[in-house]
């Protein structure tokens, strides 16, 4: 099956796909349908930017890993200042409350986050949802174990973390690691894949942006994170495919707290040239 399949009937010999393309391997004879350059079709990344660009809809990305779905042209206009708004109200939430998020939910919310860019259209990032609350308390409760192996060591997680206040406060019911939200969303990858680590960022800051919008609170699970990284029968509960890693890592759950009005921040530090 070709790359593109390009409708003869409906193309307009706009040239936008060629314009469009990336790499530069779309040509537009004169008074033809647009084809791939001489070797095109093996670069090609299917990243689908002439199809998303046709007026016509003239051009469709034969991958039997995409889905068919289409939007009109301009639902996704938005309004800066309402943008602004919306981002400016985004925080951090560490208070929530005990109801489950459905997985049908769940599912929503990832449907927009797999269209964060990646590099080169590699689309490296795949997730692993802690979905089981008990799950979760589980792996938390190996985050504290890492804390007690490390307590009064030289390692700079010691120094850096309040350990005592933190394993004071597991052994009491609160918990200052994933605060006791219900779910854990962890991004891993391929190790070998250079960019998977930045994609895994930008997939995750697509998620905390997103969530907000269905009535949802996250927050980063660095601590969890370091854990993970720094303690092996915590990597080994996780049970990532061979040769993956996790990233990073977002809990979330429905929020216990609303906030009225974004913190005060500093002024964007910027220097212009």
């Amino acid at each position: 099956m070709p790359k593109l399949t390009i409708n003869e009937k409906i193309c307009t010999h706009c040239g936008l796909c060629a314009k469009g393309c990336p790499y530069g391997i779309i040509s537009l004879p004169d008074g033809a349908v647009p084809c791939y350059i001489a070797g095109g079709s093996d670069r090609c990344i299917l990243c689908g930017h002439c199809e998303a660009l046709c007026p016509t809809g003239a051009i469709v990305v034969n991958d039997p890993r995409l889905d068919p779905t289409t939007y009109e042209s301009g639902l996704a206009d938005i309004e800066p200042e309402r943008l602004g708004r919306y981002l400016r109200m985004r925080r951090s939430i560490r208070r929530y409350r005990e109801e489950s998020i459905d997985k049908a939910v769940v599912g929503d919310l990832m449907d927009i986050v797999r269209f964060a860019p990646t590099g080169g259209n590699r689309q490296p990032v795949r997730w692993l949802i802690i979905h089981d609350t008990q799950e979760l308390r589980r792996l938390t409760a190996m985050v504290v174990d890492w804390m007690r192996s490390i307590s009064g060591s030289d390692s700079p997680f010691a120094a850096r973390f309040n350990l005592p206040v933190m394993i004071g406060g597991w052994e009491e019911g609160r918990d200052y690691i994933c605060w006791n939200a219900p779910h854990l969303v962890i991004a891993y990858a391929r190790e070998d894949i250079p960019v998977a680590r930045t994609d895994a960022v930008i997939a995750l800051t697509h998620l905390d942006i997103a969530a907000p919008s269905f009535g949802l609170g996250t927050c980063w699970g660095g601590i969890f994170q370091h854990a993970v990284n720094s303690w092996e029968p915590l990597r080994g509960a996780l049970n990532l495919p061979p040769e993956h890693v996790s990233i990073h890592c977002l809990v979330l759950g429905y929020p216990a707290i609303s906030y009225q009005r974004p913190p005060k921040r500093n002024p964007a530090s910027i220097v212009w040239r």
